[in-house]
Parts: structure tokens; sequence; C-alpha cells
């Protein structure tokens, strides 16, 4: 099931690759990139997801007179936007989406995974108003697709018109999951790695996004 939903999300180019993106791609799985250069790496990633996905968003017409005296139109984004992450892991993609999405409002979501039954639990949600709005709620890894769907439930009980999904790296799995509790919902994935390990992590994958970019937790 979860390798048909797959070839029919390529179909819908959510999954294009490019070499710019296989750079920063790279560069976050190496082992010895350093905190710095990973934040600004996924950063990257971030625009470049957000580019992407700014292809099927709203658009208006917007007439210009240039210095020549002549008008040039152009297609302007029409979407009242809402980029939500989950912290930590995902403030460097949302730094990057912001690049592209300048105006779009933020929402913050926390969550802790249960490492024995892999279940995540929010502890914090700090959102605008959602309703009406169209949503991209970015995490760098979809793995189970816990996190992920529990954001997905949060911002659809908050009103919110359409969701988007944005992840650096993801599984068949976790994609499947959030495929199953609503199709339409368009997925956007750096790459797509084929496994996970029986602790709920991406293979070959990078390790801990979070740990990553921010430096090892303390519980």
């Amino acid at each position: 099931m979860y390798k048909f939903l797959i070839s029919c999300l390529f179909l819908m180019a959510g999954f294009a690759q490019n070499p710019y993106l296989e750079k920063q791609l790279f560069v976050i799985r190496n082992p010895q990139t350093n905190r710095v250069e990973f934040r600004k790496a996924m950063k990257k990633i971030g625009e470049s997801l957000a580019v992407r996905i700014s292809k099927n968003l709203s658009t208006k017409t917007a007439s210009i007179k240039t210095v020549l005296e002549k008008s040039a139109d152009h297609q302007l984004l029409d979407e009242d936007l809402v980029l939500v992450t989950i912290l930590r892991a995902g403030l460097p993609m949302l730094n990057g989406m912001m690049k592209v999405f300048p105006d779009a409002e933020i929402g913050f979501l926390a969550m802790k995974r249960n490492e024995k039954t892999l279940l995540p639990t929010v502890f914090y949600q700090g959102m605008p108003s959602l309703k009406g709005k169209t949503v991209i709620i970015a995490d760098p890894m979809i793995a189970t697709g816990g996190s992920m769907l529990d954001a997905v439930k949060i911002v659809e009980s908050l009103g919110a018109k359409r969701i988007i999904v944005a992840g650096a790296m993801s599984t068949d799995h976790g994609i499947g999951k959030i495929k199953q509790y609503k199709s339409e919902i368009p997925i956007y994935s750096g790459v797509i790695d084929p496994l996970l390990n029986e602790i709920g992590y991406i293979v070959p994958g990078l390790g801990d996004a979070g740990d990553r970019s921010f430096g090892l937790k303390i519980d």
C-alpha cells in the first residue's frame, strides 16, 4: 500500500531532485558536518522546498509600469499563509522557508517522543489564527510519521483551509501514515530513505536533526 502511495506522489513532482538540493542533503548526511554548517544546509533545504511549494500555491496577476513606460504582468502569491514547525529540529528549515514567504505568520509546536513506544506527546502549542488559511508544516525528519500526523491533526482542528507537509528526509512508512489519514495532503520531501531502524530513526538518514543543529540535549 505504502509503495503504491509513494509512486503516486512521485507523479505529483513533490520529490523532484536537483543538484543544489542534492548538495545540501550530502552536507547534512555527513557525520563530520559541524552544527553551523548543518544549520546552514538545513536552512537551504527549507528554502528549496518552499520554492517548490510556491509553484502550487494560488497567485494573482499584478501589473507594473517600468521606467520605459511599458507594463509587465507578474503572478504574485495570493495565499493567507502560515508556517508551522516542530521544535527544536525544525527551526533551521523554518528560517529557510521564511526567506521565500517573508509575510507568512508563524506557529510552533513542541513534541517529545517516547523512546519505547515511539509515540509523540505535545507539550507546547503557539499558533496564530489558522481559520481559513493555508498552513505549511515543516519538520526535517518524517520517520514514523507520528509527530507530523499529530501536527496535521492539530492544525486541522484549528480550522486550516489547506495543509501542506514538508520534510528534508522521509520514509515510505511516514508518508504512508499521513496519506492514509488524508490522501489529499501534498507532501514535499528532499529525499525518501528506504528504512526505519528499531528505534524509529531513518536509515541511512542523518541521525538526530535537533542534536545535529543545536547540540546533544539532556533529558
